[in-house]
C-alpha cells in the first residue's frame, strides 16, 4: 500500500535531497514537502498523511508546536522529528508528546526508512546518543561573549535555556527573579535578533557557543 510521507523543513535542498533519496529505494512512497508551517497544516488538515517528517524549527516556528497543533488529524499518522540538534530534553519531550521517533539529520536512509516502515504502536525510537563531555554548556567561550556581545549572566542565561530549563529554574539557578530572568531574555532575543527560544537554541548550536 502506497505511504503518503509529507516533509515540513525550511531548507527546501534538505527535503528535496530526502526526497531522493527516499525514492531511490524503490518503495511506494507519495511525497508532499513545505517549507513553510501554514502551508503544511493546510496540507495536512485536508489529506491523509501516513507518515509526518518535521524539522524542530520552520520558519522561526516550532516544530513541537506544529505537531501539537495537528495532533488531532495525527492520531493514525507516524510522527517523526528530524533535526540538526540532538539534545537529551528534546528527546525526552519528543517521546513524552506521544512522537514516534526523533532522529539526527544524518541518520542513514537504511534507518530512517526502518522507522518509516515500522508499526505505529513500536516504541519509541530515537538514535543511539553519544556520550556528551560533562562540561558541554558550561565551558566559558570568551570568543563568542565577545563576538556576539554577550554578558556573562546572558551567557549563563543561554546555557540554562539550550539545557532546557524554564524562567522559573533560572531564576533559581542564578539567583535573580523571574522577572529579571524574563528581561534578559528579551534583551538577548533583541540583541542577537532572534523571536522564541527555539531559535535561541538553533542559533547557539549553529555558532557552536558551547562546544
Amino acid at each position: 500500500m502506497q505511504k503518503n510521507i509529507v516533509i515540513c523543513d525550511d531548507h527546501i535542498l534538505f527535503s528535496s535531497g530526502l526526497i531522493e533519496i527516499l525514492k531511490s529505494v524503490g518503495n511506494d512512497y507519495d511525497f508532499a514537502a513545505f517549507n513553510d508551517s501554514e502551508s503544511c497544516k493546510n496540507y495536512i488538515n485536508n489529506n491523509k498523511v501516513d507518515v509526518f517528517i518535521c524539522d524542530l524549527n520552520i520558519d522561526n516556528y516550532d516544530g513541537f508546536l506544529l505537531i501539537e497543533e495537528l495532533k488531532d488529524k495525527l492520531k493514525k499518522t507516524k510522527t517523526i522529528i528530524l533535526s540538526a540538534y540532538f539534545e537529551d530534553f528534546l528527546i525526552q519531550k519528543a517521546q513524552k508528546k506521544g512522537i514516534h521517533a526523533f532522529l539526527k539529520k544524518e541518520t542513514t536512509a537504511k534507518e530512517l526508512i526502518s522507522v518509516i516502515e515500522s508499526r505505529l504502536s513500536a516504541p519509541f525510537y530515537a538514535n543511539k546518543i553519544m556520550p556528551k563531555p560533562s562540561n558541554e554548556f558550561f565551558d566559558k567561550d570568551e570568543k563568542a561573549i565577545i563576538k556576539f556581545k554577550l554578558s556573562n549572566q546572558e551567557k549563563q542565561l543561554i546555557k540554562l535555556v539550550v539545557a532546557g530549563k524554564t524562567s522559573k529554574e533560572i531564576s533559581v539557578a542564578l539567583n535573580i527573579s523571574k522577572n529579571t530572568v524574563d528581561t534578559h531574555r528579551k534583551n538577548i532575543h533583541k540583541k542577537l535578533e532572534l523571536t522564541n527560544s527555539g531559535s535561541l537554541i538553533k542559533f547557539a548550536n549553529e555558532n557552536n557557543l558551547f562546544s
